[in-house]
């Protein structure tokens, strides 16, 4: 069998679609996705605000960001964009500094600022020493998201951005979706990115990944020779989310194009409801919060906040 679009060998062949595409195919079909869905992100964006000048890769140096970082770059360049690199110091050992390291080399590669910002910053400790201080009840994924998410907004507003790009791909996207739709928490359907509309003393966030494909995004970043850590967080294994990842194999495996319906599906449902209503403020910190009364962080983290 060859490439659909020429007669060289394929490097992929794609279920969901029945596509075979050879190495520079495959690129240039990746390419074209990420270029709409940034069109499509940003001009919504755009109707409800200001133009985009500066934007940010939220970058850990894994496949998905180091893929993003790449292809982000080239259309930023196109529209004369700014663009800077944001990276989160968890403060885990034996795992974050080997990470930190592939950013710092992708960056100087592609002659793009990189700031490092850490927990720390936030609460005086990393997730290591906080989780021998408060060990959580569950996985150690849910308070470090917390912390990742507000040391990411803080980064982006400190380095005047309009937005912040994160390298979530299908596979991430179509798991959120779920987990959402099984705790029957539309609210949070609404909230998700790609961000539509702008609130108070958030960065609004951008997902050009969101319609590749994990395996894909892992086969693009091979075949480009794009250097990228290619470790697993200690404490993944534990996570909630690897039920729904296991159970969405399952669903894709027997029935191609799972994933992407999951992602149409959100994406209607989010155009049929009315706009997602404003952030509140928390009364403690300040800052946007979910719902009323503390924010996350607050109620968690309130205790060691810096």
């Amino acid at each position: 069998m060859s490439c659909r679009a020429c007669t060289s060998e394929p490097v992929i062949s794609r279920r969901y679609s029945g596509e075979q595409l050879c190495h520079r195919h495959f690129v240039s079909a990746v390419e074209k996705v990420v270029q709409r869905e940034l069109r499509k992100q940003v001009a919504a964006l755009e109707t409800n605000g200001s133009r985009l000048q500066r934007v940010a890769v939220a970058l850990s140096g894994g496949k998905d960001s180091t893929v993003a970082l790449h292809l982000v770059q080239e259309w930023a360049s196109a529209r004369r964009l700014e663009m800077v690199a944001l990276a989160v110091d968890e403060g885990i050992a034996g795992y974050r500094s080997s990470a930190l390291k592939c950013a710092r080399s992708c960056c100087d590669k592609l002659g793009v600022e990189l700031r490092v910002s850490s927990y720390h910053d936030l609460i005086g400790m990393g997730l290591d020493e906080m989780l021998k201080v408060q060990p959580p009840a569950g996985s150690a994924c849910s308070p470090c998201g917390i912390l990742r998410r507000r040391a990411l907004n803080f980064a982006a507003r400190d380095a005047g951005v309009d937005a912040l790009v994160l390298g979530h791909n299908l596979d991430d996207c179509a798991q959120t979706v779920l987990m959402n739709h099984t705790r029957g928490d539309v609210a949070r359907l609404q909230r998700m990115a790609p961000h539509l509309h702008r609130q108070p003393g958030m960065v609004p966030r951008l997902l050009p990944l969101r319609r590749i494909p994990e395996q894909e995004v892992y086969l693009l970043a091979l075949l480009q020779e794009w250097e990228f850590h290619d470790g697993d967080c200690p404490h993944a294994a534990k996570a909630q989310r690897n039920l729904f990842r296991e159970l969405l194999l399952q669903l894709e495996h027997a029935q191609p194009g799972t994933r992407y319906g999951l992602l149409r599906g959100m994406d209607r449902l989010r155009e049929s409801l009315t706009s997602p209503q404003p952030l509140l403020n928390c009364p403690t910190c300040g800052e946007p919060a979910g719902g009323e009364g503390e924010c996350q962080f607050c109620r968690q983290f309130g205790a060691f906040a810096v």
